[in-house]
């Protein structure tokens, strides 16, 4: 039907009332006519739907179901978490060994041997990207890879940026340099750097909390000289490592890195106490940091996972109870509690909205999104 009658509604009625709809609902109004299929498929429209009010963003975490001795991935229907679907094109094999993002709606996907994907599960999209395989010599193994995934904001390119770090068997040490990669989505390729002295000294990065990524760039907390704390920041456009200092106070303490609002937090507890405070540490200016409230104590915390919105603190406690702890209010209150696995449990929590963004363009083209198809199975089997 190319013609719907509309009522004679003016074009731009007609894009606002599209724009309050799910991705659900506008993937079917795309058949209604060209003009339709149009508007809905173009990057504008995608974005102005993804940013709209009425796309809420969602609470969205991995848990374990005891009784049926399986992960799930839960969304929760409401800001204050009252309670929560399993839906289908969110649920992901146990073989999933790493979520990154997500970023305007996409995932990174690492399966459980190093393969690497991009999902929108809205548009039930997967994309499978090409193998990572450096050149290394026979007697270096890789015994760590460190991911940071992010958008470069000049060419919109989403990129993963890969950290390889190598064991020598010769000399039973670390081996330096180290080997970082970069993909970028508009070539679906990856290149590679071995001249960048950040990464290839004994600096050693470590994973965030979640996805760090703001601003173009992404960072990662690194350690070196056995006890010396910095931050190393990615710029996506540029392609260059830069270091940013921390303060004084956390090198005495646990801490890792999260976003809060629209800045770069520290996190920092002091694991030893029994009864444990969080430090919230703020970034504003590059390297300058303002210490924005203290939580705490808890009695019982095993580690802090990031923030929900803007001012509720994500703990996971001793015993596997996920809460959330408002840092206006000073409010504590319990999301669920699930079984210990093999005496430890670590939550994945992410914030999402549904997203309208296609992973459709240059390289290999999408699969479909449906865990029972042989190209979804291939790409996670074990």
């Amino acid at each position: 039907m190319e013609n719907p009658r509309n009522g004679d509604l003016p074009a731009d009625i007609i894009q606002e009332i599209l724009l309050r709809l799910p991705v659900k609902t506008l993937l079917q109004f795309k058949c209604v006519c060209k003009n339709w299929c149009s508007l809905i498929g173009s990057p504008s429209f995608a974005n102005q739907h993804f940013g709209r009010e009425n796309n809420q963003e969602r609470l969205l975490i991995r848990h374990y179901i005891p009784n049926e001795e399986r992960y799930a991935f839960a969304l929760y229907v409401d800001e204050m978490c009252s309670a929560y679907e399993e839906p289908a094109h969110l649920q992901m094999p146990d073989t999933v060994a790493a979520l990154m993002g997500p970023l305007n709606g996409i995932f990174c996907v690492v399966n459980i041997t190093g393969r690497l994907a991009l999902l929108n599960p809205s548009m039930k999209q997967f994309k499978p990207l090409p193998s990572l395989h450096p050149n290394v010599e026979p007697h270096l193994s890789s015994y760590d890879n460190l991911l940071g995934f992010g958008l470069d904001v000049l060419s919109g390119d989403y990129k993963l940026v890969s950290l390889q770090y190598y064991w020598n068997e010769e000399t039973d040490a670390p081996h330096y340099p180290s080997l970082v990669s970069v993909y970028s989505s508009g070539t679906d390729s990856w290149r590679h750097f071995e001249d960048v002295d950040l990464v290839n000294s004994s600096h050693c990065a470590y994973r965030s909390l979640c996805n760090t990524y703001l601003n173009g760039f992404y960072y990662w907390l690194m350690e070196f000289n056995d006890s010396d704390v910095a931050i190393l920041a990615f710029d996506m456009t540029s392609e260059k490592f830069r270091e940013i200092k921390v303060p004084d106070c956390i090198k005495s303490k646990e801490g890792d890195l999260t976003v809060y609002g629209d800045s770069i937090a520290l996190l920092s507890c002091d694991l030893d106490k029994i009864d444990k405070c969080v430090d919230i540490w703020v970034m504003g200016k590059e390297g300058c940091w303002t210490r924005s409230s203290i939580v705490g104590p808890f009695s019982d915390i095993r580690w802090p996972l990031g923030f929900w919105k803007t001012n509720e603190l994500l703990l996971e406690t001793g015993t596997s109870v996920l809460t959330l702890y408002n840092v206006s209010t000073k409010r504590l209150r319990t999301v669920e509690a699930r079984r210990k696995e093999n005496g430890f449990f670590i939550y994945w929590v992410f914030s999402y909205k549904e997203s309208l963004v296609s992973l459709k363009g240059n390289g290999a083209s999408c699969k479909l999104w449906d865990t029972s198809s042989d190209s979804v199975k291939d790409f996670f089997k074990f």
